[in-house]
């Protein structure tokens, strides 16, 4: 069950286990070998059960084909040459082919080894391509979905992803948190469709978040930005005439978290709502009631309102986009999270970091999911653990931004 995240339970692969490498076997070299073993015990099997006149130890020339599947150019080499010699001694126990005939396994060795080292140069070459193409994909990733750190501020953070397609590193799924002068500002959101088109959706609000969700003080501004960047995408796509994505909208929660208050401010763009888990276990959907998804402004009276919520230090938030409720069980049952956390979560876990929160929930998802996920799935849980939020996090903010505060509070600075 792969995870992307840097405070989640589960940890993405190592470089040396995810990557493919020209250097190092596929399957390993204990494959390599026994693959090799077997096939040259096949081959002598069979030579010295057949009649003379059938010549089957010839049959070598296809073993260094086999290798090059799975061993790069120097072992393919290596295990020709281990042939040549294995033929040549039972070529001098048991002289047959005999006269001209005798050059027939060898060359035939020859054959397949040069066969062998070509497809194994080919196969590295492909893979040297596919690494590439990796890390490009890698370095995508970072930009638009960047790690999440453990701590945001007096928010703990824990957060799994996992894109519906099997290979793939990104979806449609965004979320991320913006520190700012104002507050902690964090978005988690699903945009419509599926594929590059809806990464490339959510790479534009991402960075209308960021941008937004840093500078203005209001969020109900940045509410408005983010419906502008869904609606300045939409015409873009029209412009190019993208008939696979023309019209996108995304579903998302916007939360702003004031500078000392024990509250959270919510804006609902037609998502999920929220699941609040509180200090001593209990577990409640908040009133946070669903407006116009992003990019359906223009249906309504502007993006709608914020929602404040009580959140006290020891509360947890737990955010989540349908990937997670629609996910269906062998009969075709959606998952119930709102029914499930209450049984996941104690007294004794909610005292627990949230990646012990996150852990239960998504083995609980893994358990009730049937075959390969149909959806992105995207989770984000929120602990607060203090009451205080910094409003802003270097020198340079505070030079830049407290003048700004103190006049709208209205003391001279």
């Amino acid at each position: 069950m792969p995870f992307r995240s840097s405070s989640s339970y589960y940890q993405p692969p190592t470089a040396h286990e995810d990557r493919p490498s020209a250097v190092r076997p596929t399957g390993g070299w204990r494959a390599v070998v026994l693959l090799v073993t077997a096939m040259i015990t096949a081959v002598v099997t069979l030579d010295l059960a057949t009649p003379a006149d059938l010549r089957a130890r010839a049959l070598f020339g296809l073993v260094p084909i086999a290798v090059a599947l799975l061993a790069p150019v120097m072992a393919t080499a290596v295990v020709t040459g281990v042939l040549l010699v294995v033929y040549m001694t039972l070529q001098s126990l048991s002289p047959v082919p005999s006269g001209g005939l005798a050059v027939l396994g060898p060359l035939m060795i020859g054959t397949g080894g040069l066969l062998g080292v070509l497809i194994a140069r080919r196969k590295e070459e492909q893979l040297a391509r596919l690494q590439a193409v990796t890390d490009v994909a890698e370095a995508t990733q970072r930009a638009v979905m960047r790690t999440l750190p453990d701590r945001v501020g007096p928010l703990h953070i824990a957060d799994f992803y996992q894109p519906a397609a099997r290979a793939a590193r990104l979806g449609g799924d965004w979320y991320d948190f913006q520190p700012s002068p104002h507050g902690i500002r964090a978005v988690l959101g699903d945009v419509s469709g599926k594929g590059l088109p809806a990464v490339s959706a959510s790479a534009a609000l991402l960075g209308a978040f960021r941008e937004a969700g840093y500078h203005e003080a209001c969020v109900g501004e940045v509410a408005g930005r983010l419906e502008t960047a869904m609606q300045r995408y939409n015409a873009w796509a029209r412009s190019i005439h993208d008939s696979e994505h023309p019209d996108a909208f995304s579903t998302a929660l916007l939360l702003h978290f004031p500078p000392d208050e024990e509250a959270v401010d919510i804006v609902n763009f037609g998502h999920e709502p929220p699941l609040v888990v509180s200090a001593d276990g209990r577990v409640h959907t908040p009133d946070v009631r669903p407006g116009l998804p992003l990019g359906m402004g223009a249906l309504g009276a502007g993006p709608p309102a914020p929602v404040r919520l009580p959140l006290r230090p020891g509360d947890t938030l737990v955010l989540f986009t349908d990937g997670v409720t629609e996910c269906r069980d062998e009969g075709g049952v959606f998952y119930p999270v709102r029914e499930r956390l209450p049984r996941l979560v104690s007294a004794a876990t909610a005292e627990r970091p949230p990646g012990e929160l996150l852990r239960l929930l998504a083995q609980d998802l893994h358990r009730h999911r049937h075959g390969a996920p149909h959806d992105d799935a995207a989770i984000t849980v929120i602990r607060r653990t203090a009451t205080s939020v910094a409003p802003y996090v270097t020198q340079a903010d505070a030079a830049l931004y407290e003048p700004r505060l103190a006049a709208r509070a209205g003391v001279r600075p």
